[in-house]
């Protein structure tokens, strides 16, 4: 019987080809989409799996306080002195520890140059049971002990055999390869440059900070950087929750009162979803949004095939009431309509696997993922998928099809086709409505991205090479000739120095009171330390008052200073209670540091409010300070002649008084693109999406404007007999389909509103008239539909009448 019903199903396909290839590219695209969606899905789920005791680690993160104003919710990063204490307090862990990231200068033979390593406990080797190809988990007990994976061994040696081998960091400190592993999984929160800022590839003792940077094992309270890491490993029997209650007491007992205004709260998370920390610091759950995107992208798809499966069991009625004359019961009809289906479903997830196994190689190509459609594993998954649609799809058809009496079937059930009119009406507007809703949302992201992208050219993107890593000593006592002589250079305009550069994601704040001990109005403020040229070079203009200088006294502060001279912008003035900037020359306000010491700040100078850290982040209230002992990154103002010849002049001004460390340095542009690529990517992704939907729901109502057009032949033909000209005709047919699609506006623009809202809430700098574009965006979407439906109105607008009253 299966076989007859298929047989069937694939003469029905070849006689009606066109209806065929539409239903098959629709659901063809839909399961593209969503069998794409649940491998990105399952590759983000299933990170770091791979590790033994996976299962039983977690990874200890904070949650920014309410106030605390840096743009972000979550962090998976937190404190390192939080590792010990829980070591020290919770006696039924494992194992406990700690990683910080750090770039550090590494020497070998005569080569030097910036590294990224992680420095971490010893205990990380038994937490993750890493692949030795020399060595064993000893390797990080011995303070000058360093492992490195099987590609870095080879990158700077050639060969894996590299025991032993001495490595200098910071032209001191000695250190010898202990261990080589192979290379992590790329589908690890090691490679992942939102947790740690670079791929693993040196792992250094934790202890071996103490020597280097005089750093105090038991950990510190200060510092929140991407990258410092805490794991805990739990024995089998208890779980995160267990976990999660320790490290809430942790929190109330232990962490200093200051910090807590820093952090609200820690948390624990499984260390499969320690990848997801940077959708976790904005707020989005990106797991959710990939899941319901696809899981939409099917449903429209099915909807389509759905409606016009619908449309084309009118015009089979008497097939079914033949069938049924001839003694077949509804059950058998039922079942063959839904082999049909089900026929239908396998080849267009034939077609989707088809297509995914091209692009899956391009899209692993231009990102840091490695996807795959392993068969072993996802078959089941793709045959329940491609059952679970043939079924779901056509259910709705074969059920109307065949509910008929033999009688009522060979009549025709096309002139009771009015009855279902309302059902694929809805089914119109439901296709509609989501596709609508994705493009009008997109529209309003990739307008605010183009605005974030226009607004970053307020400072000199192109003009500014920065020069970076200026902390160390030895070139923070030359940064004063290093100036001169680049400032010498003829295309060089301006020199600086600051503690961070314009897109740079820091949040450096100190809290300030107007009044000596006023705990309860103070409030806080970030600050950038910098040198007087770094207005001139970014083009920030003084609104009033004047510029810090090297020739005042009071205008350098350093760790000694009681009082100091300060520019702050206009939003400082705000929270100041200060109405004019010319009002607030000389106002005299106090920082509060860590030991509550009073340090006495005098305005000489406003500044206009600009948001130097920029995408994500709103407006913030800003301090200006000349302090040389913050500075930790130039920036170079070049105009004019040849950009790469005046780059190697840099270069070599560099080296000629700062030979020990190689130049770090990037156009600001490139600092820029490091975040916004993020959104470039977020773009990307729901403008395939919504196109992707919003193509399905034109096919769909390609198909049905078709068959619809084809059903109503003979009653255009009397219209036009009893004097209907074509525009009349056209009208007719394109106002059908409009009535389903302006419902469908009117449920999605609210929708697309609040949640274009939610994602402009993110940026300071925001894009006007959202309503006038969510319009706009709807209006698109109606004309696109008007599109596709008038060809086929206008085409049977002009047939003969007397063709059509021949019909049949």
């Amino acid at each position: 019987m299966f076989w007859n019903n298929l047989k069937v199903a694939l003469r029905n396909l070849r006689k009606n080809k066109l209806y065929a290839v539409i239903n098959i590219a629709g659901l063809s695209l839909g399961l593209a989409i969503y069998v794409f969606g649940g491998l990105l899905v399952e590759y983000e789920r299933t990170h770091d799996v791979f590790f033994e005791n996976a299962g039983r680690t977690y990874t200890v993160g904070s949650v920014a306080a309410a106030d605390l104003d840096v743009g972000v919710n979550k962090m998976g990063s937190t404190f390192s002195a939080v590792g010990p204490i829980i070591e020290a307090e919770v006696s039924d862990v494992e194992a406990v520890a700690r990683t910080i990231g750090r770039e550090m200068l590494i020497t070998m033979g005569a080569e030097s140059f910036y590294q990224q390593l992680r420095f971490a406990d010893a205990e990380i080797l038994q937490i993750f049971d890493f692949d030795y190809l020399v060595g064993d988990a000893s390797a990080l007990d011995d303070a000058s002990g360093l492992v490195v994976t099987e590609s870095t061994a080879n990158k700077y040696f050639g060969s894996t055999d590299v025991l032993g081998e001495v490595i200098t960091m910071d032209n001191e400190f000695e250190f010898y390869i202990s261990a080589v592993i192979r290379d992590v999984p790329q589908n690890s929160h090691f490679n992942s440059l939102f947790v740690m800022a670079s791929d693993l590839e040196i792992l250094a003792p934790f202890r071996a900070l103490g020597r280097i940077l005089d750093y105090d094992m038991a950990g510190d309270w200060s510092n929140l950087s991407l990258g410092n890491m805490t794991y805990v490993m739990l024995p089998q029997q208890l779980d995160q929750q267990w976990l999660q209650s320790q490290v809430d007491g942790i929190y109330e007992r232990q962490v200093p009162e200051d910090t807590k205004e820093v952090i609200a709260s820690l948390f624990v998370k499984p260390l499969s979803e320690a990848n997801l920390a940077f959708w976790d610091m904005i707020g989005l759950p990106v797991i959710s949004v990939i899941s319901l995107l696809s899981l939409l992208v099917l449903i429209i798809a099915c909807v389509n095939y759905t409606n016009l499966a619908t449309a084309q069991s009118l015009g089979r009625s008497r097939e079914v009431g033949m069938r049924k004359t001839m003694g077949a019961g509804r059950g058998q009809l039922l079942m063959q309509f839904l082999v049909e289906s089900l026929t239908i479903a396998a080849i267009a997830m034939l077609v989707a696997i088809a297509a995914l196994e091209l692009v899956i190689p391009l899209f692993n190509s231009t990102t840091d993922k490695v996807l795959t459609l392993n068969y072993l594993s996802t078959l089941p998954w793709l045959l329940a998928t491609t059952i679970v649609v043939g079924l779901v799809a056509g259910a709705y058809p074969a059920w109307l099809i065949t509910r008929a009496s033999p009688i009522d079937a060979l009549r025709d059930l096309a002139r009771k086709g009015k009855k279902g009119s309302r059902v694929r009406a809805v089914m119109i507007g439901a296709q509609f409505a989501i596709s609508a809703f994705m493009l009008s949302v997109v529209t309003v992201v990739s307008m605010q991205n183009e605005k974030v992208k226009e607004s970053s050219y307020v400072f000199p993107r192109s003009e500014v090479y920065t020069l970076g890593r200026m902390s160390p000593d030895e070139i923070r006592n030359r940064l004063d000739t290093l100036r001169h002589e680049l400032e010498a250079l003829p295309h060089v305009e301006h020199v600086a120095y600051s503690s961070q550069v314009p897109y740079e994601q820091n949040n450096s704040q100190i809290d300030i009171a107007m009044q000596p001990g006023d705990e309860a109005g103070k409030f806080r403020v970030h600050y950038l330390a910098m040198t007087p040229e770094f207005l001139d070079t970014y083009g920030i203009p003084v609104m009033a008052g004047r510029n810090l200088s090297r020739d005042v006294s009071n205008d350098e502060r350093d760790g000694e200073s009681e009082v100091a001279n300060v520019l702050v912008n206009e939003l400082t003035l705000e929270k100041m209670g200060i109405n004019s900037a010319q009002d607030a020359i000389n106002f005299r306000f106090f920082e509060l540091d860590d030991e509550s010491a009073l340090r006495e700040m005098v305005i000489v100078g406003v500044v206009p409010t600009q948001n130097i850290t920029g995408l994500f982040n709103t407006d913030k209230p800003w301090v200006y300070m000349y302090r040389p002992d913050h500075l930790r990154i130039g920036s170079v103002r070049i105009r004019g002649g040849s950009m790469m010849d005046t780059i190697a002049e840099i270069e070599d001004t560099w080296d000629r008084v700062i030979p020990e460390y190689p130049i770090q340095g990037r156009f600001l542009d490139e600092v820029f693109d490091d975040v916004y690529n993020v959104l470039k990517l977020l773009n990307g992704a729901l403008a395939g999406f919504a196109g992707v939907a919003l193509a399905l729901a034109l096919i769909g109502l390609f198909g049905l404007a078709a068959f619809m057009a084809t059903q109503r032949t003979r009653e255009i033909g009397i219209r036009k007999v009893l004097g209907a000209n074509s525009l009349q005709v056209v009208r007719l047919l394109v106002w059908q389909f409009s009535k389903p699609v302006l419902w469908a506006l009117v449920i999605a623009l609210p929708l697309a509103y609040i949640a274009s809202k939610t994602y402009l809430d993110f940026f300071a700098d925001r894009i006007d008239a959202q309503v006038i574009i969510l319009l706009a965006s709807g209006l698109a979407a109606v004309l696109l539909a008007w599109g596709t439906v008038a060809g086929h109105a206008i085409r049977i607008s002009r047939a003969s009448p007397i063709l059509a009253l021949r019909y049949e």
